[in-house]
């Protein structure tokens, strides 16, 4: 029995949407006053975005795939504690200065947090026991 009110999405419309969620990613990065790069590696970025935003949509290899992913996914995260902080401070993230900087410095605190919870997930608080006697 087919399924009523079944969508389906038209295969050359389900790409271009992602890739235009992409582009408006990487654009953002791009503009974001706080998030700055490397005169390198912004150079390239925004070549992948001058390829990306071509009529017809230029393709990219493998390696600049593999760049503005790795860049974007540091953004996005960038974004969430920056969120995050402008929750805990109680003002607007745009009013907010937070820098590229900082989002390093929480990360690698959110590592040593995550290492030292292993830790003690793994050990203990409570000091290890001293023996009452000894043996000679």
């Amino acid at each position: 029995m087919p399924l009523l009110n079944t969508v389906i999405p038209s295969p050359s419309t389900a790409p271009h949407s992602l890739d235009d969620a992409r582009v408006q990613l990487l654009r953002s990065l791009l503009v974001d006053r706080d998030w700055s790069q490397a005169s390198f590696l912004r150079a390239a970025l925004q070549q992948a975005l001058a390829r990306l935003s071509a009529p017809g949509g230029g393709a990219l290899d493998e390696a600049t795939w593999l760049l503005v992913a790795d860049e974007t996914a540091r953004y996005l995260d960038f974004r969430r504690l920056r969120n995050l902080e402008a929750q805990l401070r109680g003002c607007p993230p745009e009013a907010l200065q937070y820098t590229r900087a900082d989002w390093e410095a929480a990360r690698m605190a959110e590592a040593a947090l995550e290492s030292h919870l292993r830790q003690v997930r793994l050990g203990s608080y409570a000091p290890e026991a001293v023996p009452m006697f000894r043996i000679h």
